[in-house]
């Protein structure tokens, strides 16, 4: 027995029931009172929250009588002919005329009073009799609140008042209003609510007792004697309603704590009414910033207690029953769980240590066995799925070092993941000698780890930027574009470098063929072009009108050639960055009227009209105004050729974002959006309509770009096609004058 006693004390099993016994039944108690104390709190929390709800209902719905009355009021008091008849006593014009305006209003009393508050006519119903009434007219002049309004009072809420008044059939809440004829005060109106049904419909309202007080405390009316036993007690036994008014009566120290803090908490109170226990909350009745008394909800409380008991009952014992099922439970449980679950760990640890072909082998029908047989399952996939990855990863690894151009891959931080052999090589010569062509300043350096004199090719993250980098006599386009995943987060990037050095010496030879042929067809072209004009003056006289004819055609088709050779030599100069700007400080709304000014008579030759549109004057740049207009004159050029006769063009200057802007619009022939993406290229001309032929070798808006990029602007484009286009740029805006110096500058190399 002592050997049985000593083996089951020193076991796993006692070990680990033993104190998961003891804490359970903790734990259960603890949560049991820890529940039940939740629950009872819930329960008064939830309680004090209706009766609070419900004394604002009450609150809410007190201020909506009265706009009732005032709305009734209103009504009878501006229809045609109420006045008129108020006026003169007119009794039967009352009585044809106001019984429509109040036959669908909920009001009980209506009562139309002359100048000295005497009653004219009148009409009244009550909760026994629900049809309108005549009543017999009495003097309400000695009333303080009808004779204010007779004498014209205006308060800080306006010329109406309302009061309280006890009438043959109860008490009765009265909003009393002037009958104004031709600007004179002839009578009054005073529209009743029968206090009594107020009550009721605050009752249901509010799910809760309602009782108002007068401002002595005193109980003008309430629902609680509509609680079941309590109202037949007192049908039968006039002590006991006393004794109810008794228990519902404040003292005025109670009374003036409601009223100060009625914007900030709502006092609650406890009343037992024949042995039920009531909680009520207390507001202040408040109508046109006047105070009238108190109000109270009240609501039985004896449920609460009742609910708390069984509540602590019951969880007691759900609690004691879980913790014993939960006891033997465990204990059984324990002995078929331990040991296939260390089982799973030792295969679990094998795994992680990288033997993917160790098994469980653990064959059971229950959850370990489906535990068991999934992570055996799992563990094979994964070994196939590594061998695959392995695969691909040497199949991938093979594709990238075939690969001529140099592959890098970056992550998120720019550090090199991989790169294949190509690019390993170029990495070498990158780290002595690296050059941008084109390109971000930034770009000027090597990648990370091979070299100082930068972390990365680019800063940017568009869709795919490129550049060019020249290393010793190579030179190599690098590619670069964000790697993403298919939600779009990015990971990295990658970058590939191709060399393109033959390129770029046939792109060299052919820019340096250009404009060596530019300079050798400037010379003859200007000794053509003086030899012309030469002969246009000096020959005047004794050539015929045919061959004057011929001499312009000469001379114009001399200056268009010219001016084709002087953008070839201008290109060239803007390829090499030698084509000098000369900054300084112009008025940009003097630049563009200048051009406007000389535009206007080739766009009247063709029947355009030419609007000059300025939005913001005094506009001032740091630029050059021979080749700002240069290129402003390329875009109004642009728009006189391909707008057809009778269109439209506008010109409009003005300031955004402290930049400013030019802009060219017309109603041509427009452009398609897949011509845009190439309209500032070299030499690129979109498709002309069949019905336009205009010369041109596609340098014109190249031109625009170069210039206004020069100036730290930028260029935009918006067009549809049929519908017309619109051009423009920015430039930044010289904010103060005095401050400014001027400067020179080149075109940079793009």
């Amino acid at each position: 027995m002592k050997k049985i006693i000593n083996n089951v004390a020193n076991s796993i099993g006692t070990k680990i029931i033993l104190p998961y016994l003891l804490l359970t039944l903790a734990v259960a108690a603890f949560g049991a009172y820890i529940v039940t104390n939740l629950v009872t709190g819930s329960l008064r929390e939830r309680f004090h929250n209706q009766l609070v709800d419900s004394g604002r209902i009450v609150s809410e719905r007190l201020v909506e009588y009265e706009e009732d009355r005032l709305a009734v009021l209103r009504m009878v008091a501006r229809t045609e002919g109420v006045a008129e008849a108020v006026q003169v006593a007119d009794v039967a014009a009352l009585a044809g005329i106001v019984p429509q305006i109040i036959a669908n209003s909920d009001q009980d009393a209506v009562l139309l009073l002359d100048k000295d508050g005497s009653a004219i006519f009148g009409w009244q119903r009550s909760l026994q009799n629900p049809e309108w009434q005549p009543v017999a007219t009495a003097d309400y002049g000695a009333l303080e609140d009808v004779r204010l309004v007779l004498d014209g009072y205006v308060d800080e809420v306006g010329d109406k008042r309302a009061f309280l008044a006890q009438t043959l059939d109860g008490y009765m809440l009265f909003t009393v209003g002037p009958v104004v004829h031709n600007g004179d005060r002839v009578g009054a109106v005073m529209v009743g609510t029968d206090l009594h049904r107020t009550v009721s419909e605050l009752t249901e309202s509010a799910l809760a007792r309602v009782t108002l007080y007068d401002q002595e405390g005193q109980v003008i009316d309430t629902s609680l004697l509509d609680v079941g036993e309590a109202a037949e007690l007192l049908q039968g036994n006039p002590e006991s309603y006393d004794q109810i008014l008794t228990l519902l009566q404040e003292s005025p120290e109670y009374y003036g704590v409601v009223v100060t803090g009625a914007d900030t908490e709502v006092p609650l109170g406890e009343v037992e009414i024949l042995n039920k226990p009531y909680q009520m909350a207390f507001g202040d009745w408040r109508l046109r910033n006047q105070s009238f008394g108190l109000f109270s909800v009240a609501l039985p409380i004896n449920f609460i207690l009742s609910a708390a008991t069984a509540s602590r009952n019951m969880l007691t014992l759900v609690f004691f029953v879980a913790t014993m099922g939960a006891f033997f439970i465990g204990l059984v449980l324990f002995r078929r769980i331990v040991a296939p679950i260390n089982r799973l760990v030792e295969t679990s640890t094998a795994v992680t240590q990288g033997d993917l072909d160790q098994r469980t082998g653990i064959e059971r029908n229950d959850e370990l066995g489906t535990l068991a047989r999934s992570f055996d399952t799992m563990t094979a996939s994964l070994a196939a799925r590594n061998r695959e990855l392995l695969e691909q990863a040497s199949k991938l690894e093979g594709i990238l070092q075939s690969i001529a151009d140099g592959i890098i891959v970056f992550d998120t931080e720019d550090h090199i993941i991989t790169a294949n052999s190509a690019a390993q090589v170029i990495l070498e010569e990158i780290k002595d000698n690296t050059k941008v062509l084109t390109g971000q300043q930034d770009a000027q350096a090597g990648l990370n780890g091979h070299g100082s004199r930068s972390q990365r090719i680019l800063e940017s993250d568009p869709l795919t930027a490129s550049h060019r980098l020249q290393i010793g006599n190579r030179v190599f386009s690098a590619l670069d574009a964000p790697v993403k995943m298919p939600d779009g987060d990015r990971i990295g990037r990658v970058v590939v470098l191709r060399d393109i050095t033959r390129e770029t010496e046939v792109e060299q030879l052919k820019e340096g063929f250009i404009s060596s042929i530019s300079h050798e067809l400037r010379t003859p072209l200007t000794s053509i072009k003086g030899y012309n004009d030469l002969l246009a003056v000096s020959g005047s006289k004794n050539l015929t009108d045919q061959q004057i004819k011929f001499v312009n055609v000469i001379k114009g088709n001399t200056d268009k050639l010219i001016q084709h050779v002087e953008k070839l030599i201008d290109i060239a100069e803007i390829q090499r960055g030698t084509l000098r700007i000369n900054r300084e400080l112009r008025s940009f709304n003097q630049i563009v009227e200048d051009l406007i000014l000389a535009w206007e008579k080739p766009f009247a030759d063709k029947d355009l009209s030419l609007e000059l549109e300025v939005v913001d004057d005094n506009l001032w740049i740091d630029g050059d105004a021979v080749r700002l207009t240069w290129a402003m004159d390329n875009l109004l050029r642009n728009a006189h050729d391909y707008t057809l006769e009778g269109g439209h063009v506008v010109v409009r200057i003005y300031a955004e974002n402290g930049r400013s802007c030019f802009s060219v619009t017309d109603d041509g022939i427009g452009i398609s959006q897949k011509d845009q993406v190439n309209l500032f290229h070299r030499f690129f001309r979109a498709p002309q309509d069949a019905n336009l032929d205009v010369p041109g070798i596609g340098l014109d808006l190249y031109i625009v770009k170069t210039i206004i990029e020069a100036h730290e602007g930028s260029v935009w484009v918006q067009s549809d096609l049929g519908v017309g286009s619109t051009f423009g740029f920015t430039l930044p805006l010289v904010e103060s004058v005095a401050n400014f110096s001027p400067g020179l500058a080149f075109v940079s190399q793009n």
